[in-house]
């Protein structure tokens, strides 16, 4: 008796951590969810070193490791959340949001979203922050794009040109599918499929004049 509860104990806990780690999976749903929306995001390696000035012999501010389940700042355990603006172990995602960087060699992020603190790192071997046009054209072709939840209800449209003036081609609802086709500026030509299965085409301002998003690589997708 007690060996079967042994292992229905192990078989419990081997069917559970994939569903906790799973759950652990995050990106920004709101405008609320940045406190700053940066120049970008930097995606980490496991391991990294926080720096007051981009150098290496600068005060060091503190330190980070985290892997697919917990994240340590100088050994202590903190909560992913409160770290990384996209976090998808299992497609191996763990993203900060870049402020600035400095000849490719060093990148300021926010390492601490709930007080905003932010700090410089060295970047790893062949790897920087990549700017959010870049991360539309990576992600937004293949794995899709999704519309932040509280943008206002003006702005759920797709226009017939890049403009603010050009004629409204379409007003969405509850997308399925958003793919992305060009960017020109702020504003980007989308495919989009609404709740009625309905397939539509049109621009839409995915970045606003003072940097906040209206939408995102749909990293979860």
């Amino acid at each position: 008796m007690m060996k079967k509860f042994i292992v229905f104990i192990l078989l419990f806990f081997m069917f559970l951590t994939p569903a906790i780690a799973k759950n652990k999976e995050f990106m920004p749903k709101y405008h609320s969810s940045f406190q700053n929306f940066g120049i970008g995001l930097y995606f980490g390696n496991g391991k990294i070193t926080i720096y007051s000035e981009p150098n290496e012999k600068s005060r060091i501010l503190t330190k980070l490791k985290w892997d697919e389940n917990f994240v340590y700042e100088n050994n202590r355990e903190i909560e992913p959340v409160d770290v990384f603006a996209v976090f998808v172990p299992r497609k191996g995602l763990s993203a900060f949001i870049a402020t600035d960087e400095t000849e490719g060699k060093y990148t300021q992020i926010i390492y601490d979203l709930k007080n905003n603190k932010i700090g410089w790192i060295k970047n790893a071997d062949n790897e920087k922050a990549l700017y959010w046009r870049q991360l539309f054209y990576r992600y937004g072709k293949s794995e899709g794009l999704c519309f932040l939840k509280d943008i206002p209800r003006e702005a759920r449209i797709l226009r017939l040109a890049p403009d603010e003036l050009s004629d409204i081609s379409y007003t969405f609802v509850l997308p399925k599918y958003v793919r992305l086709q060009l960017i020109k500026g702020n504003w980007a030509l989308l495919k989009v499929v609404d709740y009625d299965e309905e397939q539509k085409v049109g621009w839409f301002q995915w970045r606003n004049p003072d940097g906040t998003l209206n939408m995102q690589p749909d990293f979860l997708n």
